[in-house]
């Protein structure tokens, strides 16, 4: 799982940009699935770290 993890967390930027940016009110819905779907696919530690960056 750990050689999975940078592809995730690519994956994971790419859709937050994705979220931020969308208008569509059922993109942004499929976007926010998307986006949890993928945190639960991360190991404990790395999705506090990208909690973290994403507030700071």
């Amino acid at each position: 799982m750990a050689a999975q993890s940078p592809k995730i967390l690519e994956e994971l930027q790419r859709y937050r940009r994705l979220h931020a940016e969308a208008t569509d009110p059922l993109a942004v819905r499929l976007l926010q699935d998307i986006i949890a779907e993928l945190e639960a696919s991360l190991p404990t530690e790395e999705q506090d770290a990208g909690k973290k960056a994403d507030d700071g």
